[in-house]
């Protein structure tokens, strides 16, 4: 549903209902600011437009792709990938690169 509402929608209308709140308090770029944008530019295949919003991003999609995949199916979860995608010590790694990501994107 939320897709295609990110569809149909214009993520680039200043009514668009989603805003990312940091960047509306403080200017900087949060690591997911763009995503929406960049959800909509590849759902309409503009691959260079959705790269250019967050390049940081694309590397992001496959695990969470495969988190997905772990709530939808629990014989996945039980899996060796499976265990490693919803292992801490990876969770953790993956936060800790959004958060380097976030601090990147804003120094350049």
């Amino acid at each position: 549903m939320v897709l295609l509402v990110l569809f149909w929608g214009n993520p680039y209308s200043p009514t668009w209902w989603i805003k990312c709140p940091l960047y509306q308090l403080t200017g900087w770029q949060c690591p997911l600011c763009g995503m929406q944008r960049q959800l909509h530019a590849l759902m309409h295949f503009r691959f260079s437009e959705a790269w250019c919003l967050n390049a940081g991003l694309f590397f992001t999609y496959p695990y969470w792709g495969l988190l997905l995949l772990g709530q939808l199916s629990p014989r996945f979860r039980a899996s060796k990938i499976g265990e490693w995608c919803y292992n801490n010590k990876v969770i953790l790694t993956f936060i800790v690169l959004l958060l380097v990501w976030g601090i990147i994107r804003n120094i350049i």
